[in-house]
């Protein structure tokens, strides 16, 4: 075979797609990369030339150039003057990979090679919710981000831009100090606790101001009791730091002590939503809250207050919180910005003792720094022109109106095969089936019908043994909710 017909064969297997989504030289080198890789186009063999692949594949000969020099440039192709350009004598894999099979790399178990942290974090991994698919009735955890004031809030930022260039080199890793000021008074005048900006450290959402809390007070292997079922994130982040998580079962009162399990060790930590628990609704009664704060001075554990939506409370005033109570300073209150506003803010707070506010700044700074500070000076100019302040009320009447829609359509088109219960406060409902079978055939009912929802049981440690579906309604107009649940109902006849 003379060596212009070797050029050939080698050649024709590749193929230019003219109308893919992907560009016709990136198609040529892709496949020429490939052939050098596979052992198809051997060291030092010569290419056709540009003009020659050009009338083979019908394509524009700067296309082919474009090719050649990107694979020139990354080591697969060498070019001299009067030789033509020739398959490199050592193209990159021969550094990489020396003789090795490819196809055997990418079947190689590096999962075995994981730490026991990257072991839990690859189990976890499928809790990662796609952002990329738009929110349908009744997907959790979202605010009416329809609803935010945009204009006002992009003038306050476009305000704070001008000004801010003192910023733009650092901040106080505890937090923009005016912002702190401000989230200290609302405290005061909203939930009940009485505190300085001193006790605010600024943190970028409740999972770093978890993680923080972790850091500052607590050992390896220390006991934390969490409510059954809970906030399942947050118990990940916790058994992914190595600690010992004990579930302790809820009812309607809330988290219930007299079932904790038998332990020979005291908790370091106790974990709870008691302005409204997550996932089960209910508010956590007065009882209840001084009895934790009984067992926490008794066992001299700390307790972390996660009043993610504790504003949102649609039968009278909000309930004081937790922290509120505590005479002993035992509770750290720990509030995010992301159920409020809006979730792509990042950021929260905590409320911990003066003594050591400094520990928890120098936590923060080691871990990441500070929070960006134009967010934090815009964040403070809406606490404090009043637009925080206008647009909780709001939000509180929007979604009072819109659980008690998604309540009435509910018992109306569903009433007979679940039940139900309005929960004070929250951004959620939890149904359930009469039965356990019932359960599932509301569940296939509503990914029948494209109705979103939760499994209460992927919040549980013990998931037999919880039961319903968590139906998000905060995001969605009463329109859109009595369409899903009609669309459910048609689906269960």
């Amino acid at each position: 075979m003379s060596r212009r017909a070797k050029e050939r064969f080698e050649f024709e297997a590749i193929f230019v797609e003219k109308s893919a989504d992907v560009s016709q030289y990136q198609q040529l080198e892709d496949q020429i990369r490939e052939g050098i890789s596979s052992g198809l186009l051997t060291p030092g063999s010569r290419v056709p030339s540009s003009r020659t692949l050009s009338q083979m594949l019908g394509i524009s000969r700067n296309t082919v150039l474009a090719a050649y020099e990107q694979l020139i440039s990354e080591g697969y192709l060498e070019s001299e003057t009067g030789s033509g350009t020739r398959v490199a004598q050592f193209p990159p894999e021969a550094f990489e990979f020396g003789n090795a099979n490819r196809t055997q790399t990418s079947e190689t178990n590096f999962k075995a090679s994981l730490s026991a942290s990257g072991k839990l974090l690859d189990e976890y991994a499928s809790w990662m919710p796609e952002f990329a698919s738009q929110a349908e009735p009744f997907r959790p955890h979202l605010p009416a981000v329809k609803e935010f004031p945009r204009a006002t809030w992009n003038r306050l930022a476009n305000e704070q831009a001008r000004w801010s260039m003192r910023h733009l080199e650092q901040c106080d890793a505890q937090g923009y100090e005016p912002l702190r000021a401000a989230v200290a008074e609302y405290m005061g005048v909203s939930r009940g606790v009485s505190c300085s900006k001193e006790q605010v450290v600024i943190t970028s959402g409740a999972q770093q101001g978890l993680n923080l809390v972790t850091q500052v007070l607590l050992e390896p292997r220390d006991e934390i009791w969490v409510e059954e079922p809970g906030n399942a994130p947050a118990n990940q982040l916790l058994e992914l730091l190595g600690f010992k998580i004990v579930p302790v079962p809820v009812d309607r009162e809330g988290i219930d002590l007299t079932r904790v399990p038998a332990r020979k060790k005291s908790p370091k930590l106790m974990y709870v939503t008691p302005g409204g628990q997550w996932p089960m609704a209910m508010t956590m009664s007065l009882n209840r809250r001084l009895e934790l704060l009984a067992e926490a001075e008794r066992q001299q554990s700390w307790i972390i207050e996660d009043d993610y939506n504790g504003e949102f409370r649609y039968m009278g005033r909000p309930h004081p919180a937790l922290s509120s109570l505590d005479q002993r300073g035992r509770t750290i209150y720990m509030g995010s910005f992301s159920k409020l506003l809006f979730p792509a803010i990042r950021l929260g707070f905590l409320i911990v003792p003066e003594q050591i506010a400094g520990a928890f700044a120098y936590a923060r700074w080691l871990n990441d720094r500070f929070s960006p500070p134009l967010m934090q000076m815009v964040l403070h100019r809406f606490i404090e022109s009043g637009q925080f302040l206008k647009h909780i009320r709001q939000m509180r009447s929007l979604y009072h109106t819109r659980q008690t829609c998604l309540y009435e359509t509910l018992k109306s088109e569903l009433g007979d095969q679940l039940d139900l219960e309005l929960p004070e406060s929250g951004m959620h409902l939890v149904v359930q089936g009469k039965t356990a079978k019932q359960d599932r055939a509301l569940m296939d009912a509503a990914k029948s019908a494209g109705v979103e929802f939760h499994p209460v049981h992927i919040y549980a440690r013990e998931p037999k043994q919880a039961r319903g579906l968590i139906l998000g309604f905060a995001a969605f107009d009463e329109k859109s909710i009595r369409k899903a649940v009609c669309a459910w109902a048609a689906a269960m006849r």
